[in-house]
């Protein structure tokens, strides 16, 4: 399928991007859990492997038929952690896979990033001795990024750190952490081994901005990563409209819309996302839903220059005055507000588009009927629907 091979080019594209929590390298019910019990893993032979199967089974990618299986690994070593490779396999076979993630050795923490060695390591005293980190991710990712230490943030023995980059369209913060002894540095996030990882995603995911259509009462909150630029993102963003559509009455869900704009590759995300941010400040977030519709309906031969006009023309026709418009657009304040999507989308993880969280459970619909079958679960007469691939004709 082309498009799927697009998407994937994009994946691979943005691997370079995947300390956005996840990968140089690369890269459930939706109802509340019980709450967890705050112990570490009992001490013993296979006993970590059993706990870390199931808290996989919860942390990773949603699929209906999911079983894994873990075992010692001899990874990229982590002080003060033990390494572990996991194998998935499931209904789908693109969901299928191996994974190396960390435990902390007194059981209380994972990791689930990559892990960049040092070639000339010393001691992390201060943000000077991340200096190995800042010229490396400069020349990886070609504009400029400084990487400092984040002492809030230190945990599991683990120097926090923040890593700054420039998008051209302002500083994005990327999260991880450094051993103290300079060796190795951790790209992602750190989570708490003895909670439920869904819980915890639940914490992290800001549902107070407003840009979400859906019963205010809705019984799930779904939540979207995209990229209106991203045509994997029009192709699973259209089938998402007509799964709901056809199951009006049945399924009851308030989408929330994420701006995840791929500024490594996309020429024009970042522009279109301060359009949507600044139509849905002064005019709401059906425009703003209204905006994103006519950008996928010209997102082809969309340029630079075209979203600009787009932008304004639509702003206008939904009440909104040039001079209203003009103060927000492409302004210092709308692009902050969308790198804070984009800061809170790296701390979960994501690295490409489009990636969905329902209730703290990952949805990575590269298949076609993994979003039924996860809805499925809390709404069991769900109806399925017809799944064209890209440019099919009808």
């Amino acid at each position: 399928m082309k498009q799927a091979g697009r998407r994937q080019r994009k994946r691979n594209a943005f691997a370079l991007v995947a300390i956005f929590s996840g990968g140089l390298a690369a890269a459930m019910p939706a109802t509340p859990p019980a709450a967890p019990a705050k112990t570490p893993p009992a001490a013993g032979a296979g006993s970590v492997e059993k706990t870390l199967e199931a808290y996989l089974d919860k942390y990773l990618a949603f699929d209906p038929d999911s079983k894994v299986t873990v075992a010692p690994s001899n990874e990229k070593p982590v002080p003060g952690f033990r390494a572990y490779k996991s194998h998935r396999t499931g209904r789908y076979a693109k969901l299928n896979g191996d994974k190396v993630v960390y435990v902390s050795d007194d059981g209380k923490w994972f990791f689930a990033g990559d892990v960049l060695p040092n070639k000339d390591p010393r001691p992390v005293r201060s943000s000077d001795d991340l200096s190995w980190l800042s010229s490396y991710l400069t020349n990886l990712f070609r504009t400029p990024t400084k990487a400092a230490l984040a002492p809030e943030r230190d945990k599991a023995n683990l120097k926090g750190v923040v890593v700054w980059t420039e998008t051209g369209y302002g500083r994005a913060r990327l999260p991880g952490y450094a051993s103290a002894d300079g060796r190795v540095f951790l790209q992602g996030t750190i989570f708490d081994f003895t909670e439920d990882p869904r819980a915890e995603r639940r914490r992290m995911i800001d549902l107070t901005t407003g840009r979400a259509t859906g019963p205010a009462d809705a019984k799930v909150a779904v939540v979207e990563y995209a990229d209106m630029e991203c045509g994997y993102c029009k192709y699973r963003g259209l089938q998402m409209d007509k799964l709901l559509e056809e199951n009006t009455g049945i399924v009851s869900v308030r989408r929330h819309y994420k701006f995840f704009p791929l500024w490594l590759a996309h020429v024009w995300a970042m522009k279109a996302a301060s359009a949507a941010d600044c139509i849905f400040r002064f005019a709401g977030a059906a425009p703003m839903f209204r905006f994103k519709s006519q950008v996928y309906a010209v997102q082809d031969s969309m340029t630079v220059g075209g979203i600009d006009q787009l932008a304004v023309t639509t702003a206008e026709a939904e009440g909104v005055s040039s001079a209203d418009f003009l103060s927000c657009y492409l302004r210092d304040e709308s692009f902050a507000r969308v790198i804070k999507d984009m800061e809170e989308g790296y701390r979960l993880g994501v690295n490409s588009t489009p990636t969905y969280f329902i209730d703290g459970t990952e949805i990575t619909w590269i298949e076609d009927k993994v979003m039924e079958d996860y809805l499925r679960t809390i709404f069991p007469k769900i109806k399925t629907i017809e799944y064209a691939p890209p440019g099919a004709k009808k």
